[in-house]
């Protein structure tokens, strides 16, 4: 194993046993003899990208992508936020995150996590990552700070909503690939953006999710994919709007269910 491995297995391996939280991934064990090896708990449901753009798989309902957001903002929430040092994980991306039989989140792969000193907000660093994810304070001068990983959670966002790639190629070809980010700029900078967002929407959804939520999901990763990483929100905001914003949904879950006259006459016996 080559020494850059190594560096990766032992960062992880010094993170993952210092912090627990239950949108974390759990380390089961670990060998440092001969092998090197992480032995995780089992998530029996893959990570997020194969559920948005693997073929075989039922479409995540909108309301089970909101609650996915959620327990995977609470997972970096608990890393930049309750940890000291504070934690970075430098590598979000949608198959980072996994998905248990219950279909909740966990955050994964801290192989290339940073650690920051109390009260000290950003650093400089050689440049890790996966493109498309990587802010631009990030992939132009190497500045890391948990803003960091807020932009790229927002593209994550873009990603539950869209079921995209980070990276759109529209005809297969490097030349035209456009970053997500700049595919919903270029709707949201619209006067009235709603008939184009809906075509961004996952077309497997159908008409099966209330536009309001896709709304205010849009809104929230285009803060958090914010140019300026001291206007992008905190993990913990992050949260708390997510937490709104899955309590209205599944308000709508319930409307939606009640308002279908055929499901009532079934379960009523009519």
């Amino acid at each position: 194993m080559d020494m850059e491995a190594t560096r990766e297995f032992l960062a992880e391996l010094k993170v993952l046993t210092h912090v627990h939280h239950l949108n974390l991934v759990r380390l089961i064990g670990y060998c440092v003899e001969g092998s090197l090896f992480l032995v995780y708990e089992y998530l029996e449901n893959g990570h997020i990208g194969q559920h948005l753009r693997g073929t075989g798989r039922d479409p995540l309902p909108w309301s089970t992508r909101v609650q996915i957001a959620l327990d995977s903002a609470r997972g970096l929430e608990y890393i930049h936020e309750h940890t000291v040092p504070v934690y970075i994980h430098r590598d979000i991306k949608s198959a980072n995150i996994l998905i248990d039989k219950n279909f909740h989140a966990k955050v994964a792969d801290f192989g290339l996590t940073k650690l920051t000193e109390v009260g000290s907000s950003s650093l400089q660093t050689r440049l890790v990552g996966t493109f498309g994810y990587m802010p631009p304070e990030y992939a132009q001068y190497g500045v890391v700070s948990p803003k960091v990983d807020v932009y790229a959670f927002g593209v994550v966002l873009y990603e539950l909503i869209s079921a995209k790639e980070a990276i759109v190629m529209p005809n297969e070809s490097v030349t035209e690939s456009k970053g997500l980010v700049g595919l919903f700029e270029e709707v949201l900078n619209q006067p009235e953006p709603d008939e184009d967002l809906r075509r961004l929407v996952d077309p497997r959804l159908g008409n099966d999710y209330p536009l309001d939520s896709v709304r205010k999901m849009v809104q929230l990763a285009k803060a958090c994919t914010h140019e300026n990483p001291l206007i992008r929100p905190s993990m913990r905001s992050i949260v708390v709007a997510l937490m709104t914003l899955s309590s209205s949904t599944e308000d709508w879950d319930v409307g939606s269910f009640y308002g279908n006259q055929g499901l009532i006459n079934l379960i009523s016996g009519r």
